[in-house]
């Protein structure tokens, strides 16, 4: 079979055998998997032994007789799974169980086939209902990270809350934001992304005229939230300044190739003040995002996905790095 596979920080389309399959586990006859900003980070970082593709979704291949689902059935799967036993899971914070990453799909989803595990088949996979876009469906586990993010900020009704940088996660941010009763203001400098973040909320494209949106929309508190899905970390240390005291700086991306700042913590302790990340959601954040989807209250075709084959990967990677799309799914 033909999957994507990383070597040396370049991706290449390799001919592979189709897994095998063990106790619990089924085969997946993949029928479409986003590209994450993920995967883009792990190719430009060099990422050692990086499995590219997680956002799949696809019909049931083969199965295991002890595995819940039977062939022919549509399925989505996520990628990580944790143990939900140790002290991290006990907390609530089950993407830093050990156990988190251990397992993986095999070899990727950007694959015609795709082996899952017996752990992911039973917690992390959800059976598509009829009706249901395969590309809506595979988007899932990306709005799980956002439900997470939002659900730890506590966003709802009443909150205004900034989301810098307005790709396909800033995006989703603001629609779920919205769908929450919060009132989201997006920034980012590509004036066609402000425009269509309008569909959620207010889209700005200058900086100041940003700050001033804050204060203008929460009785010149400032934001109830900075939510930074790009950006720079000096833009991340200014951004204090836009934050209603009490409220939060919410890191929901990573920074490369520098991710160091210099940050005010006086403050930080004065105007008690929070700094928040959220790395990657829950099991019941992923039950709920995709139910979210399947009851159709959240649209994630609302990106306009552009569709690829495998053998134009690179072409998907540089549209959404050029900011021509705001995403691309790959389709064996």
């Amino acid at each position: 079979m033909k999957a994507i596979l990383a070597r040396d920080g370049a991706a290449r389309l390799c001919e592979v055998p189709v897994p095998g399959i063990g106790a619990g586990e089924f085969l997946l006859k993949v029928e479409v998997c986003g590209l994450c900003g993920t995967d883009i980070m792990k190719l430009d970082t060099r990422a050692q032994d990086a499995v590219l593709g997680h956002e799949l979704c696809g019909l049931v291949a083969e199965a295991d007789a002890d595995a819940p689902f039977r062939v022919g059935e549509r399925v989505v799967v996520s990628h990580h799974v944790p143990c939900l036993t140790c002290h991290y899971c006990r907390k609530g914070q089950e993407s830093m169980c050990r156990q988190f990453k251990a397992t993986n799909i095999a070899p990727g989803g950007f694959a015609e086939f795709v082996r899952v595990p017996a752990l992911h088949a039973r917690r992390a996979a959800f059976r598509v209902p009829e009706g249901v876009d395969p590309v809506a469906a595979s988007q899932t586990e990306p709005l799980a990270c956002v439900l997470r993010n939002v659900k730890r900020l506590e966003a709802g009704p009443g909150d205004v809350i900034a989301v810098v940088g307005l790709g396909a996660m800033g995006q989703m941010t603001g629609q779920l934001l919205k769908l929450r009763g919060a009132r989201p203001v997006g920034l980012d400098l590509d004036a066609s992304r402000a425009a269509t973040f309008g569909r959620w909320g207010t889209g700005i494209t200058d900086l100041e005229a940003f700050a001033q949106a804050g204060r203008n929309a929460s009785e010149n508190r400032g934001f109830d939230a900075v939510i930074f899905s790009a950006g720079t970390p000096a833009l991340v240390a200014a951004s204090l300044g836009w934050l209603r005291d009490g409220g939060a700086l919410n890191v929901f991306t990573s920074f490369h190739p520098d991710p160091l700042m210099k940050l005010d913590l006086n403050q930080v302790y004065h105007r008690e003040l929070s700094v928040i990340a959220s790395y990657s959601p829950s099991l019941v954040d992923l039950r709920e995002a995709f139910e979210l989807i399947a009851s159709g209250k959240f649209g994630p075709l609302s990106l306009n996905p552009e569709r690829f084959p495998l053998s134009a990967f690179d072409d998907a990677v540089h549209a959404v790095k050029s900011r021509r799309i705001l995403k691309a799914v790959l389709t064996p």
